[in-house]
């Protein structure tokens, strides 16, 4: 007990110490600077202030000696004169010598001096949907895909997003979710800059299969997923850690390619046989798929002008990977976009139509080797603020062992502006088989978001 009173003692002199030291060196460095101020300009605030890095004094006698931060010094100085640049740059967006000055300059203190700037803060958003509402489904009963919505009110997703530009030659991206069950880190990538015509990215992220599957909850045009989407691709989508290829092809109309490689731990290429109880052997196979096996995602895009109001977007996509069965999986997938926005009213009016289609081949699968599903949806704005949207989608094409469920949703929408919505959905989902009735849903949805959220995809 002594022995640890003592190491106790120890420990509570070196922090008291460590913090005298800390108060001590601040109140050195503050009255430094005002007697600085006081004396004429500080060589280093001007070499800031000018976005030039200061020339550093060569150091002699026992601190060169000691190897005094010379180095240090004049990296600090280069960080200050880029931050300078920055301020600069962004005075001149905002309204050149009429802008307000930087917080630094008009408190006399440069972030180098502070250690803490704004400039070095990520942009923080966060997003989030509430939902609440009431499901004739049965509980406990699995309907026509995972996730499907249930009676009561719930916290469907809230999302904590950073974004920053990380130095001149990359962007990182952190995107955390969550909800009542469990919290994951949705996206975390780095993104190159400025490289011509190619964009090269690492981390996780969503496949570029079509056009839903790298949306965010937040942003999804209904208040789920499109049924055959949901069902085939799993509740939560295909994101993976990953590296991916953006190329702006060089054709005389709007052409991108992407090509991706991921770790692909995904339902869609998982396989295993379970044990079947009845029988004395044991039939059981296990999922053969190893860390070597990774998924091949490509994606070809296009878009035309249709005239000044209208723009046509084709999109084809391919997925591909070794599944758990020892086979191969196949998913192809297309998607047609028509959008209208009449330029003199394009505030308020516009309508949009939205097809995709997914075919899922696997090798080896003992069901359901074959199948697919597509879905149509349109969305008529009439208003700033008002838009109604319908959407059909059907689970079989080709049909799966379990048949064909189809699915139907209206939604109204009012969206007072980019950062909240209210939505109201009506839905009714059957199988081909009528063996159960139909299942009608009516649900409310609030989205919210606040922050310095990015920009969506066109």
């Amino acid at each position: 007990m002594e022995h640890r009173g003592g190491r106790l003692v120890s420990l509570v002199s070196l922090v008291s110490l460590v913090w005298l030291g800390g108060v001590c060196a601040a109140v050195l460095l503050t009255s430094g600077r005002v007697r600085a101020q006081d004396a004429g300009p500080v060589v280093a605030d001007a070499g800031v202030d000018a976005g030039v890095a200061p020339a550093t004094q060569p150091e002699d006698g026992a601190d060169a000696a000691a190897g005094a931060p010379a180095d240090t010094s004049a990296e600090e100085a280069e960080i200050a004169a880029e931050m300078a640049a920055m301020q600069e740059a962004q005075a001149a967006e905002g309204g050149g010598a009429d802008s307000p000055p930087p917080a630094s300059e008009s408190s006399g203190a440069t972030g180098s001096s502070r250690g803490l700037s704004n400039l070095m803060n990520p942009a923080i958003s966060a997003a989030g949907t509430l939902v609440g509402g009431f499901s004739s489904r049965a509980d406990g009963t699995v309907g026509g895909a995972p996730d499907d919505l249930r009676s009561g009110i719930d916290v469907q997703e809230v999302e904590i997003r950073a974004s920053a530009i990380v130095d001149p030659f990359f962007r990182a991206d952190v995107s955390i979710t969550g909800n009542t069950e469990g919290i994951a880190v949705e996206e975390a990538f780095i993104t190159t800059l400025e490289l011509p015509r190619l964009t090269l990215r690492a981390g996780q992220f969503a496949a570029n299969l079509g056009r839903h599957n790298i949306l965010h909850t937040h942003a999804f045009p209904f208040i789920t997923a499109p049924l055959p989407w949901r069902a085939l691709l799993g509740p939560e989508g295909l994101r993976s850690p990953g590296v991916s290829a953006d190329l702006l092809l060089p054709l005389p109309f709007y052409a991108e390619l992407n090509a991706q490689v991921f770790a692909g731990e995904w339902s869609l290429l998982e396989g295993s046989i379970p044990d079947d109880p009845l029988t004395v052997a044991n039939e059981s196979v296990p999922d053969r798929r190893s860390d070597r096996d990774l998924a091949y995602v490509g994606h070809l895009k296009t878009l035309f002008d249709l005239g000044e109001p209208t723009t046509l977007e084709l999109g084809v996509s391919y997925l591909g990977g070794r599944n758990g069965f020892g086979g191969f999986t196949n998913v192809v997938a297309g998607d047609v976009t028509l959008k209208w926005r009449p330029l003199e009213s394009e505030r308020y009016f516009g309508f949009d139509w939205t097809t995709e289609y997914l075919w899922v081949q696997r090798g080896e699968a003992p069901s359901d080797r074959t199948t697919g599903g597509a879905y149509t949806a349109m969305r008529l704005q009439f208003g700033q603020q008002w838009w109604i949207q319908v959407r059909g989608a059907l689970l079989g094409l080709p049909a799966g062992d379990a048949g064909r469920v189809w699915r139907a949703e209206a939604l109204a929408a009012f969206v007072p502006s980019e950062f909240s919505a209210i939505r109201l959905q009506y839905a009714i989902e059957a199988d081909e088989s009528g063996a159960a009735p139909p299942v009608h849903e009516v649900f409310a949805q609030m989205v919210f978001s606040v922050g310095p959220h990015p920009a969506h995809a066109y």
